[in-house]
């Protein structure tokens, strides 16, 4: 007998002698398994003696026959046995069994895995039971953070509605719930946190109502009243309905994340139909305010407000987020294949990239949380003792739109509202209450933004990216590179050398 079947023989001796060697009912295997199993330990290690095979048969025949209450070391034992034998199969086998039935992960952490770290098995254990972090899931977790920062520094932001604030407040604050719990999931972090089990389902129905209410908020100034508070009885529904998985223990509820108990096997799919549901009816309440307001809009789409752009595009992205997650819950009953896990991906990523967008928004352009129908009526406050006729503010809206469009006057770099009002032949008050009213912005506001418009313009037209940025500065009208700087990244996001490389790399594309 060889020195490595002896060493053998002698570990699976003490198993039997400690009566730890045992199978337990949920194994449903049979002596056959063991018998091939053993058949491949001895062509591996050289075990020609017929008697040592007989006796290694006998030990895993009686083990499996007595079922002894410790039966889950029998599972560790030969899940470690195997891995140091370079048997991954097996090692898979028996490591899945141990911790399907122990929940104990450690296991993963002997030194005898080590043999098998570079097999597909131990790859595959890696993965679903050790923690990991991928780039995905970093940036994942980056955006979530992101929402919930953001959720906190838009209520202290001026000139907003309160209540406005606390309803995308709270939107971003879901889907950035969401994706932690996803980055948990996906980290193998929640088997140290099963409590997060579903965290986020509970809301699943509040996506709709708080970006409704949302853009009711900014659209018409709505208050919100206690009737209201109807549009969330389908959610307190929902937390009732998901009572029981809440008040599950800690190990019931890793055993579901591993899907080998799954008692609420159906509430997956009732929570996709009501959210489902729940999404493209507000969808559609939300596009109804939507269209309104641009119906009643006496501007083009070329020259909708900063909060009009902002808020189409956020619209946009929720439309393409309810596509992924309907898409995504069609893929999960199997009918989509192998690209689940994209689809699932993608849903994460629409999420992602919407509460980043904000975000950026709120750092780069903070005035666009700002409520116009709020301003509009504190400038008609303001303004409504000043005799103003509507003929006369006709009349100077027209020769303000004259001076700006046809004679530049923006570009003398030492205009100023008193300046401006001696051109229109009328008082200070008069040419700022034009301004507010007509264009909604102040005297500065709107010089910046025809200043802007004439360097897009010029750069446009700069097809080789030949001229000056401090002589484009002078020849809209400013005094020095860096207020043009600061007013062009105000305006278009870029600065203007960035700007003039997006323009060169189109034009060169072109």
């Amino acid at each position: 007998m060889s020195y490595n079947s002896k060493i053998l023989l002698f570990v699976l001796c003490l198993f039997v002698i400690s009566n730890k060697l045992v199978a337990t009912p949920k194994l449903n295997t049979t002596p056959r398994l063991f018998l091939t199993q053993i058949d491949s330990l001895i062509k591996q290690k050289n075990i020609s003696n017929d008697m040592t095979q007989l006796e290694l048969l006998i030990l895993y025949n009686d083990a499996i026959a007595q079922k002894h209450p410790d039966s889950i070391k029998i599972f560790k034992n030969l899940a470690i046995l195997n891995a140091d034998l370079d048997q991954p199969e097996d090692a898979l086998l028996f490591t899945e069994k141990y911790i399907e039935n122990s929940l104990d992960f450690s296991i993963l952490n002997d030194r005898a895995y080590d043999v098998i770290s570079n097999t597909e098995e131990y790859k595959y254990l890696n993965r679903r039971y050790l923690f990991k972090v991928t780039p995905l899931v970093f940036m994942y977790f980056y955006a979530a953070l992101i929402g919930f920062f953001f959720m906190i520094i838009i209520n202290f932001t001026k000139g907003t509605n309160k209540n406005a604030k606390i309803f995308i407040g709270s939107f971003v604050g879901i889907h950035s719930l969401f994706i932690l719990e996803f980055v948990l999931y996906m980290s193998n972090i929640q088997y140290e946190f099963p409590h997060t089990y579903r965290m986020s389902s509970a809301f699943s129905l509040l996506y709709g109502p708080l970006l409704y209410f949302y853009f009711k908020s900014i659209t018409q100034n709505y208050k919100f009243r206690t009737i209201d508070a109807l549009h969330f009885l389908p959610t307190l529904a929902l937390l009732i309905f998901l009572f029981p998985i809440y008040s599950l223990s800690s190990q019931e509820k890793i055993k579901m994340i591993l899907s080998i108990y799954t008692p609420y096997k159906s509430h997956g799919t009732i929570i996709f139909i009501s959210k489902t549901v729940s999404l493209i009816i507000y969808a559609f309440f939300i596009g109804k305010l939507k269209f309104r307001k641009q119906k009643n809009d006496s501007y083009n789409n070329s020259n909708l407000q900063p909060q009009d752009k902002w808020r189409r595009t956020i619209y946009r992205i929720h439309i393409v987020y309810i596509v992924s997650y309907l898409i995504y819950g069609i893929s999960a009953f199997g009918a989509l294949g192998d690209i689940s896990s994209f689809i699932y991906h993608a849903q994460i990523g629409v999420m992602a990239m919407m509460i980043i967008y904000l975000a950026f928004m709120a750092y780069v352009r903070p005035s666009i949380f700002e409520n116009a129908l709020l301003k509009q009526e504190e400038l008609l406050e303001k303004y409504q003792k000043s005799g103003l006729t509507n003929a006369l503010s006709q009349e100077l809206k027209e020769n303000l739109i004259k001076l700006f469009v046809e004679d530049k006057i923006y570009k003398e770099n030492n205009i100023s509202l008193e300046i401006l009002s001696k051109r229109l032949n009328t008082t200070r008050h008069n040419t700022s209450q034009i301004i507010n009213e007509h264009f909604n912005m102040n005297f500065f506001e709107l010089i910046n933004k025809f200043r802007i418009r004439e360097a897009i313009s010029i750069l446009k037209e700069d097809i080789y990216g030949s001229l000056n940025i401090i002589d484009i500065a002078y020849e809209v009208g400013y005094n020095n590179k860096v207020t043009f700087n600061k007013a062009f990244k105000k305006e278009t996001s870029l600065t203007p050398s960035e700007f003039i490389n997006v323009q060169l790399k189109k034009n060169i594309h072109e």
